[in-house]
């Protein structure tokens, strides 16, 4: 070995060891946010304290039947959504407890990140360039909305996007196969991104074969049949009101998916104003999307433009978002784009590919790394759209501290028997979820106990006047009985 590739060599390992740094330190940037969130009791019951009900309940093969829906009916876990991750790791239940998915989420984002380095070595990117394209990857806005509010299955879903693509390229059509279900089984939507993506494999051709063809098309009647049948036929019937409610967002299109569609080919304008504006107009909060598709071309939604096969990829994430009448989807928190982080990496990935010049790929990635890092450090502060800064700006002092005696809660929360019907309001649900009957404040139903926090009440759904009216009334009344010694936890008892 002369002394040119010997040094080269030494070059390889430190950026490898460089690349593990920043798997590492951001694993602890993903886990300093959602672990300390919930560890504050700043989760929700909507949608973790539902998945760590359904967690437990698999755990302990019971049925897993959700009671925390604001209704008062319970519902099989899977019919709210067709998600199985859940399920698949409710063995570790028994040793992460209520951090299980939590843990398992953060995993999935450097899971993805290792996909990308895979990835980035197989189109001969060399490593210390890699290591921009994994900053890249972790500063996206998209994932600090996603674990700012807990756990959802399509953040694990998304991060097997990479892994996809690099099997696929390499020929490997068994574990593309795993990938490719591995995203499908997330969540039902996730079928529509999936034949998205797989049209778009036909134009790849890593290595033109009868395969590379005749996977990609099976891919998409899969995904395809897999959503029809989820969303109509398995979820409706799962579904106390026998329908699949998520259409219910598109209402503004049409009342069924007919309709909907027929729609969207009959107003084309329409809609493509619709990724800019809001269907009611004049809407001031329309600024909200504008903010959005902003915040997305500076974290290297450019990328997008210059591969528009990725563009393509991308359009069914924007559709979902951009075309519901609901404000809180609009936006950049919470955790509907989340499937863009790894899409504009992988996007960036490909384009760097296509440079030749080593000086160039660097200043490339050097502006889309600090542009990322920029904007989500910026947003964090403040967003148009509905956000709690507190849960995912770490470099808030609030966000390491409780806004109460958290030892007393603790202790307080102990005091309630495991077999006990209970009623909570939102924050404090994720941590009473190990249990049949846990029902969303106010909906008492059978419960024997209600817990609140007074002072710092969430009173969602309800409205703060309504709220205390309901606590004053039974206060009053002789059915209910109220122990204060654990303040700010409030326990009424039957």
């Amino acid at each position: 070995m002369n002394l040119n590739s010997y040094k080269n060599k030494i070059a390889g390992w430190n950026a490898t060891y460089f690349q593990y740094g920043i798997h590492l330190f951001f694993f602890l940037v993903f886990s300093a946010i959602s672990f300390l969130n919930h560890y504050f009791f700043r989760s929700a019951a909507l949608d973790y304290g539902l998945s760590n009900q359904a967690l437990y309940q698999f755990a302990h093969f019971k049925p897993a039947i959700t009671s925390m829906l604001l209704s008062y009916e319970s519902a099989p876990y899977l019919s709210c959504h067709l998600s199985f991750w859940v399920p698949l790791l409710s063995p570790f239940y028994w040793i992460f407890g209520s951090y299980t998915l939590l843990i398992f989420q953060n995993l999935a984002l450097v899971f993805a990140g290792f996909g990308l380095v895979k990835l980035g070595k197989y189109f001969n990117i060399s490593a210390w360039l890699l290591c921009l394209v994994l900053i890249q990857f972790y500063a996206s806005f998209a994932i600090y909305g996603a674990i700012s509010f807990d756990y959802h299955d399509n953040v694990v879903g998304a991060c097997f996007l990479p892994w996809l693509f690099y099997f696929f390229l390499k020929g490997n059509w068994k574990l593309t196969a795993l990938c490719f279900f591995a995203v499908l089984i997330s969540k039902e939507n996730m079928a529509i991104l999936l034949g998205f993506i797989s049209l778009a494999f036909l134009t790849l051709k890593p290595r033109p074969s009868f395969k590379s063809y005749l996977l990609p098309i099976g891919f998409f009647l899969v995904a395809l049949l897999w959503f029809m049948v989820s969303s109509f036929i398995i979820i409706p019937s799962l579904n106390n009101t026998g329908t699949f409610d998520q259409i219910g967002r598109y209402s503004h299109l049409g009342s069924n998916l007919q309709e909907i569609i027929s729609y969207i080919f009959t107003h084309p304008v329409k809609m493509f104003r619709m990724f800019f504006e809001s269907h009611i107009q004049p809407d001031p909060d329309e600024k909200v999307k504008m903010e959005f598709l902003k915040v997305l071309f500076i974290s290297g939604g450019i990328a997008l433009i210059r591969k528009p096969a990725f563009l393509w990829m991308a359009l069914p994430i924007f559709i979902q978002k951009l075309w519901n009448k609901e404000l809180g989807f609009w936006g950049l928190s919470y955790h509907y784009q989340i499937e863009l982080a790894p899409i504009i990496s992988l996007a960036i990935l490909f384009w760097i590919r296509d440079i030749k010049a080593i000086r160039f790929q660097f200043y490339l990635l050097l502006f889309l790394g600090v542009s990322t890092v920029m904007i989500t450090l910026r947003k964090m502060e403040h967003k148009y759209c509905e956000s709690k800064p507190v849960n995912e700006n770490l470099f808030l002092k609030a966000h390491y501290q409780a806004s109460f005696d958290l030892d007393k809660v603790k202790q307080g929360l102990k005091t309630i028997p495991e077999d006990a019907a209970i009623c909570a309001q939102a924050n404090l649900l994720p941590h009473l979820a190990t249990r049949d009957k846990a029902y969303h404040f106010p909906i008492l139903r059978d419960a024997n106990y209600l817990l609140v926090l007074e002072p710092g009440m969430n009173c969602y759904p309800l409205s703060e006047t309504e709220a205390r009216t309901l606590l004053d009334t039974m206060r009053l009344g002789k059915e209910w009985k109220e122990d204060s010694t654990y303040l700010p936890l409030r326990i009424f008892k039957k």
